[in-house]
């Protein structure tokens, strides 16, 4: 009888005579060690780049958006300057590398993102400005820096007082005093992956790179926005885990019931065709919010063209979502309801069904007591 482990040794021998015939048969190009670590940091700074953009585009749709329609989000709201700063102790590895040799950053508070329209632009504060001081009180380096920030600026922010930042812009000294205002709390974030899509779960909006590399127009952007918004102002999220626990339950009695399965197939289309509600209600509500945001709404539809031209199946056909055909009509119907009411100096608000009146908030089907008159600035 053959010992296990001279069979062992056997067996991989005669593999590896199998393998030598294997593999490449040209040289390898010569690689240099230094050329590749230059490539290699080139390479993150570029992603550190793009992904600065990105949050950038999502700072500037999300903020108007966020507080235009803060008196839609009932008691869901929160003070927001629509700043964002940080110093190179924030971050390690290759993105600090990154972040330092692209953004200049170092051990002083810089600005990175100031949402359009919000506190901070209006009053004047721009990326690459240094904080030197908050309320006179001077901004410390290093470690402590994101410190100072969360234990004294994030308490003066809720507060909603007025906070005076110094900023040095080049060699300039400047005073900027910005006042909070109110905005819906859903924040609205960023995921890198090469998928089209974005979603709302009912305490935040994520949206991913893969959709923003296919929109380019940023109006086109922010109706997506919108249509999240809409998800969560009007609990659809919370409305749906609600149903799927009822379909889910009535499931169970009409199988005993029939001893089939016939249960299930019915509670799964009433399902998904709550669902196909939901997603007309949030495009009919997100074009209304996107109009309160002072977003461009006329080409909105149009980016449903673009996707029927990669899924074809769903023009005139239903899932989750309604079919492209109907819901383009839908659409293009909103916005001439919209720019009906424009016209007439009409508060831009949507339509409720009329047996709803009785209810207490958006998602209920009703406004709150107070809205912002369209026919006024923000």
């Amino acid at each position: 009888m053959r010992h296990p482990i001279r069979l062992t040794l056997l067996l991989l021998c005669a593999l590896s005579l199998l393998l030598t015939g294997c593999g490449t048969v040209t040289k390898r190009p010569d690689v240099d060690d230094v050329d590749v670590a230059t490539e290699s940091s080139r390479m993150y700074e570029m992603v550190v780049g793009r992904d600065q953009q990105m949050l950038r585009r999502l700072s500037n749709l999300s903020t108007p958006l966020l507080i235009g329609n803060a008196d839609l989000c009932d008691s869901n709201t929160r003070f927001i300057i629509a700043l964002k700063v940080a110093n190179i102790e924030d971050y390690r590895g290759h993105k600090r590398d990154a972040m330092q040799a692209v953004y200049e950053l170092d051990d002083r508070i810089q600005v990175l993102l100031v949402g359009r329209e919000g506190p901070a632009h209006i009053a004047g504060l721009r990326e690459g400005d240094i904080i030197l001081a908050v309320n006179d009180i001077e901004t410390p380096k290093g470690m402590s820096a994101s410190s100072f920030f969360k234990l004294h600026v994030a308490p003066l922010v809720e507060s909603g007082k007025p906070i005076k930042f110094t900023i040095l812009r080049k060699t300039q000294r400047i005073s900027a005093y910005v006042q909070p205002v109110l905005a819906c709390d859903y924040p609205v974030r960023l995921k890198v992956t090469g998928d089209v899509n974005a979603y709302a779960n009912g305490n935040s909006i994520v949206v991913y790179s893969g959709l923003l590399n296919i929109f380019p127009e940023d109006e086109e952007v922010g109706v997506v926005i919108a249509h999240e918004l809409a998800h969560n102002i009007m609990g659809h999220i919370e409305k749906k885990t609600m149903e799927l626990w009822s379909y889910t339950y009535l499931a169970k009695i009409l199988n005993s019931a029939s001893n089939s399965n016939g249960g299930s197939i019915y509670a799964n289309m009433e399902y998904l065709k709550g669902s196909v509600d939901y997603e007309y209600e949030a495009d009919y509500v997100g074009l209304y919010l996107a109009a309160r945001a002072g977003l461009e709404i006329d080409q909105a539809p149009t980016f449903l063209r673009r996707l029927a031209m990669d899924s074809p199946g769903a023009i005139d056909r239903d899932s989750t979502h309604p079919q492209y055909a109907a819901r383009f009509v839908a659409q293009e119907s909103a916005i001439a309801e919209i720019h009906h009411k424009m016209a007439l100096g009409k508060p831009l608000v949507p339509e409720f069904k009329t047996d709803a009146v009785k209810k207490k908030s958006m998602k209920d089907g009703v406004l709150p007591i107070t809205f912002r008159d369209m026919s006024k600035p923000l």
